[in-house]
């Protein structure tokens, strides 16, 4: 299937401020999963952020329109997989559930059932669902079904529990979810700071200047704790965010992380959007907080768990010049002009 940019009128009304217009958009993205589900292709990425800015701009009722006609849309979907029930029978039952039957759904983990949870406006979900529905959202997103991610990162108000979506979130909404993470962290105790180490901080500076994509992916995997194969989707966000927070929360020093950013740009050349990203978060952003985001958004709990790595020590150079100081005891040097020592309060000259 073709990208969203392909039908610039189409997409201009996913960013228009007329409900008329952004419910031409929706019909034309309801009708494009119609045809996905048909087997028809796959809808191509750029669909879904139009989906989410056209949601941002849609007033409360109307919102709450599209996305019980999407969780028809993806019901209807499922239904033609053969894998959940007909349209005719929703997944989600009106306000009434109680938290018991809210549950019962989580447990059961049936995916046609917990989009139609999502979905559903009426029914107020606490953070301890939205904590469980989140890390379920990301993993059926990393294979390829972003149904329940769609949705869930549509609730308002976007909480810290859904860090686990990050990757899967806009820039508004990460932006929402890095100040939820470092709101959650303040008052706490602070942490021993992490620390890169300089062999890994060597091979990230390498790697990217090479521009050997891979084996930055293997370095920065290294250090997360994860598969190169996510790593590599970390570093490949256009828009450098995650890759920002990941460095964050590995210790990488400030320069390190500059030289990083600045070497991808340069190499895409699309108006310096990672050392952009750089700025915004490495200043207002603690290592804790950043570390709490990443460990959701990775599904891995390594990066508290493991000690703080040590510190980088200083490099010397193979030459080191004459004129750098030397560190060591300071020795007293006799002013020549003084030839006796003044005695305290003297009135000497």
């Amino acid at each position: 299937m073709f990208g969203v940019e392909a039908l610039p009128l189409v997409h201009s009304f996913a960013l228009s401020d007329e409900a008329s217009q952004r419910a031409v958009f929706l019909r034309v993205y309801l009708d494009l999963l119609a045809e996905q589900a048909r087997g028809r292709g796959r809808l191509p990425e750029d669909w879904f952020e139009a989906l989410q800015a056209c949601l941002t701009k849609a007033l409360p009722r109307e919102r709450d329109l599209y996305l019980a006609e999407l969780a028809k849309a993806y019901l209807f979907r499922e239904a033609r997989r053969g894998a959940g029930p007909r349209p005719s029978a929703p997944a989600a039952t009106p306000a009434t559930l109680a938290n018991e039957e809210i549950e019962a759904i989580l447990r059961r983990d049936r995916t046609a059932e917990l989009v139609g949870l999502a979905a559903d406006r009426r029914v107020r979900l606490a953070p301890e669902h939205i904590a469980a529905l989140a890390p379920r959202a990301r993993d059926l997103a990393r294979r390829g079904d972003r149904r329940l991610a769609d949705i869930l990162l549509t609730r308002q108000p976007v909480r810290l529990e859904m860090a686990a979506l990050f990757l899967e979130a806009t820039s508004e909404q990460r932006r929402a979810i890095l100040i939820a993470a470092q709101r959650a962290e303040l008052g706490r105790k602070a942490a021993a700071p992490a620390a890169l180490d300089e062999e890994t901080a060597g091979q990230l500076e390498f790697a990217v200047i090479a521009g050997a994509a891979g084996d930055f992916a293997e370095s920065l995997g290294a250090a997360l704790g994860v598969e190169a194969e996510l790593a590599e989707r970390i570093a490949a966000d256009p828009t450098g965010e995650p890759l920002a927070v990941a460095l964050v929360a590995i210790g990488a020093p400030r320069d390190l992380a500059v030289r990083i950013m600045t070497a991808r740009d340069m190499r895409e050349g699309e108006g310096f959007p990672r050392i952009h990203a750089l700025a915004r978060f490495s200043d207002r952003l603690s290592i804790a907080a950043a570390q709490r985001v990443v460990e959701a958004m990775l599904g891995a709990s390594a990066l508290r768990a493991r000690p703080a790595l040590p510190g980088a020590g200083r490099r010397q150079a193979a030459n080191p010049s004459p004129f750098l100081r030397r560190e060591g005891p300071r020795k007293a040097v006799a002013n020549p002009e003084t030839t006796t020592p003044k005695a305290l309060n003297s009135q000497r000259p």
